[in-house]
């Protein structure tokens, strides 16, 4: 018996379609307990990461143009 099968005998109430997303939100949960967060768009954690240095890099540079720094309130 498969895990679906499984799913869908402990769940009578589910179509196939909700278990299929059950069980592809615990193999999600898996794979980023082991570090990899990766779907059929890629690199969840690398999209991130890319995404938010764009956006720091951007706001920092607009801070330092309005002649703003952090370094100079961490020191006050």
């Amino acid at each position: 018996m498969t895990a679906k099968e499984k799913l869908l005998e402990a769940a009578p109430g589910w179509s196939e379609h909700d278990a299929e997303v059950a069980l592809r939100a615990v193999e999600l949960e898996h794979a980023a307990g082991a570090g990899r967060v990766e779907d059929e768009w890629g690199d969840l954690t690398a999209f991130s990461a890319q995404a938010s240095a764009a956006t720091l890099r951007r706001l920092d540079s607009q801070e330092a143009a309005e002649g703003f720094s952090w370094e100079d309130r961490r020191q006050s």
